[in-house]
């Protein structure tokens, strides 16, 4: 229930229940003011009449009181006239009624006495008839009563009229408050909250360009003013957390720069010792070339060894060239053979392997699924991960290097539907990581190789871009001693 209309049945409630309490006392006052006119008005009667008995003579009265109470009755009417001789109180036989006698009774007991009684719809009013009295005690004596009646059902008519009349009114007044609070709370209230509500569910959407007139100075103008202000601040935090954002992924990206370039110098080292080996070939035919210039077959063979190493050369320098290219503005994704990055990065890493005395062996599944991504910075994660574990076995040792499909369920999303992920794991024979080290070792510039070259920038770029390309990275203790890293990458 609204607000509203909670305070219009409140109010409503509150005006009918003492509009009620009123007119109940009120009509109760009306029936006591009316009984007590009926009341004045038979006192008056009975007064009079008396008077007039009295001085007339009461023995006279009493002896013809049937004919005397009925031509009375018809010029009082609509009052009734009865005189009841006190000389018949006792006499059952007599005409007055057992209610009449015992009124006349309380009143010669109690002369001075006069007596207002009900008796169904009929009111009676009850004065004794005296005489002067003989005795010293008293100065009249009662012998006889004077009742003047009449019926009252007018009065019942009468509050059942003003009761209904009352009950209209009460009525009518609390559908006027209702229109009127309703009215009231519509204006004064309801619009303006449905505005609020409004705008909070602009909000709620990310609009925070909503604004509220404060129409008013009160609670409802307050709160308007503080919805304006939390828009405010709302829209300058955005502001603040997309400059944040965009400075992190500016940071990100320099970060991720930076480690391509000392993963560049590591293989450019590599890359120099393997390109000398051709180069020196080539040299050393070359020579042979201009001693035997007038041999044919000899210049044949030269020049087509020449153009192998030559090729050889190319091939090197195109990978180191595949991989160190930058790549300006914003890439579109594109669907990558997981297998064939792996491959290439075992060829660009493969003098590396040979001057560390590390054997690997791949494990590729056949018909693995693309991933969706992009080439370089995926690349740019494998090689890092291959040059780590080949740094974690200084004596040599063993890398295995596998890629399969697996379907399961994210980390931390566990009700969420299975997918199909692909997976590269990379597992080295080193010394592996200790356990206190693991939730270290994906944080910017934490490093173990402190004073050998480590930037402590590897691993969190890789986090980086595996989180970038909605996958994670887990890692694990080998069987054989020595640690797994294990890359997932969402199929596509």
């Amino acid at each position: 229930m609204k607000v509203g209309t909670r305070i219009t049945a409140a109010t409503s409630a509150l005006v009918t229940v003492t509009l009620g309490v009123y007119a109940f006392f009120d009509l109760r006052s009306s029936a006591g003011e009316r009984r007590a006119q009926v009341e004045s008005e038979a006192h008056d009667v009975a007064v009079i009449v008396q008077a007039n008995f009295e001085t007339l003579g009461l023995e006279g009265v009493l002896a013809n009181a049937h004919r005397i109470s009925h031509e009375i009755s018809r010029a009082a009417a609509p009052w009734q006239i009865a005189i009841v001789p006190g000389r018949r109180a006792t006499d059952a036989s007599s005409a007055p009624s057992a209610a009449q006698l015992g009124r006349l009774r309380t009143i010669m007991n109690v002369s001075e006495l006069h007596l207002a009684v009900q008796e169904g719809n009929t009111f009676i009013y009850v004065v004794p008839l005296r005489i002067p009295s003989a005795s010293l005690e008293t100065d009249f004596q009662p012998i006889g009563s004077l009742e003047v009646s009449r019926s009252i059902a007018h009065l019942d008519d009468a509050f059942r009229s003003e009761l209904i009349r009352t009950l209209l009114l009460i009525a009518l007044i609390a559908v006027i408050t209702v229109l009127v609070i309703t009215g009231l709370t519509r204006r004064l209230m309801t619009r303006p909250v449905e505005k609020l509500l409004a705008g909070i569910d602009d909000v709620a959407r990310g609009d925070l360009s909503h604004a509220l007139l404060s129409e008013r100075d009160d609670e409802i103008g307050a709160l308007a003013n503080r919805f304006n202000e939390m828009t405010h601040s709302l829209r300058e935090s955005r502001a603040e957390t997309e400059h944040e954002n965009a400075t992190r992924l500016e940071l990100e990206q320099r970060l991720g720069q930076t480690e391509k370039l000392a993963t560049l110098g590591q293989l450019a080292a590599e890359i120099a010792h393997e390109v000398g080996t051709p180069l020196n070939v080539i040299a050393g035919r070359a020579k042979n070339l201009t001693r035997k210039m007038r041999e044919p077959e000899a210049v044949h063979k030269n020049a087509a060894i020449i153009a192998e190493q030559t090729a050889r050369i190319t091939r090197i320098i195109q990978r180191l060239l595949d991989f160190t290219r930058r790549k300006v503005g914003t890439l579109e994704p594109e669907l990558v053979a997981v297998d064939a990055l792996v491959l290439t990065a075992l060829e660009l890493l493969e003098s590396k392997l040979d001057s560390a005395r590390v054997a690997y062996e791949l494990d590729s599944t056949d018909r693995l699924p693309a991933v969706k991504g992009d080439r370089d910075r995926l690349q740019q994660v494998l090689l890092n991960l291959l040059l780590n574990a080949i740094q974690a076995m200084p004596e040599g040792g063993k890398l295995a290097v596998a890629t399969f499909q697996v379907v399961r369920r994210r980390p931390g999303l566990e009700v969420a539907p299975e997918q199909q992920y692909v997976v590269v794991a990379i597992t080295d024979s080193g010394v592996g990581i200790p356990a206190e080290e693991r939730d270290k070792i994906f944080e910017p510039f934490y490093t173990s190789k402190y004073g050998q070259g480590g930037t402590g920038l590897g691993l969190s770029v890789c986090y980086g871009i595996v989180k970038d390309h909605d996958g994670w990275i887990e890692v694990a203790d080998a069987s054989a001693g020595g640690t797994v890293f294990s890359v997932y990458f969402p199929a596509a």
